[in-house]
């Protein structure tokens, strides 16, 4: 009786861990052994962002009675939304905003709405007017070519093994606003606080 019933847990247990396997696993989660060989595979690299400062609630936007500012960064551009909160028009100056790279070096930057033009000539003044929004995409010039087939831009980070030891580097961007004959700048710094890295197939 008792092997008969050691026999039906040990069925039981068999059962269970199969049912329980996970049969979706993630690419970086495959292992080795489990890859095609007949496929051809790449390793990818995602990076989480932060804003430390000014900080707010952990989240990558800040306000105050002048403005409010989303920030949006990737690995190729930060994307830009700023709405004004303040019952005058001000003014951006894209010439005068600076990125701040890792190494911090400050690099001008261009608009993604200025890429889509000639790239390369003087940006224009942005007027924002009360309750009005300005949305676009900041990439640095010492990232930005012109190839073949008109620009093209070079990622703010790698995407390789090297990515890796990029989280903790910190990054900014330091953005003027004017309104009247005064003019508030705005700095804000980001941290990679997080790189992940996973399998796709080269198709």
């Amino acid at each position: 009786m008792n092997l008969f019933r050691l026999f039906i847990i040990s069925l039981f247990c068999m059962y269970s861990g199969c049912a329980s396997q996970n049969t979706h696993t993630p690419p970086s989660l495959i292992a080795p052994g489990d890859l095609s060989e007949d496929r051809v595979y790449k390793t990818e690299y995602t990076y989480t962002y932060k804003l430390i400062e000014p900080a707010q609630k952990d989240l990558l936007e800040y306000r105050d009675d002048l403005l409010f500012c989303r920030l949006i960064p990737d690995q190729n551009a930060i994307g830009v939304d700023i709405y004004n909160l303040s019952s005058d028009p001000f003014y951006v100056d894209w010439n005068q905003i600076r990125m701040i790279d890792a190494e911090g070096l400050s690099q001008g930057v261009f608009r993604r709405l200025e890429l889509l033009s000639d790239g390369v000539r003087e940006q224009d003044l942005s007027l924002i007017p009360p309750q009005g929004v300005l949305s676009d995409t900041l990439t640095p010039k010492n990232k930005v070519y012109r190839n073949m087939t008109g620009w093209a831009q070079m990622p703010l980070f790698p995407n390789s093994a090297e990515a890796l030891s990029m989280k903790g580097q910190t990054f900014g961007l330091v953005i003027p606003v004017k309104q009247e004959e005064s003019v508030k700048t705005y700095r804000f710094t980001f941290e990679v606080s997080d790189v992940q890295s996973y399998l796709v197939e080269i198709k």
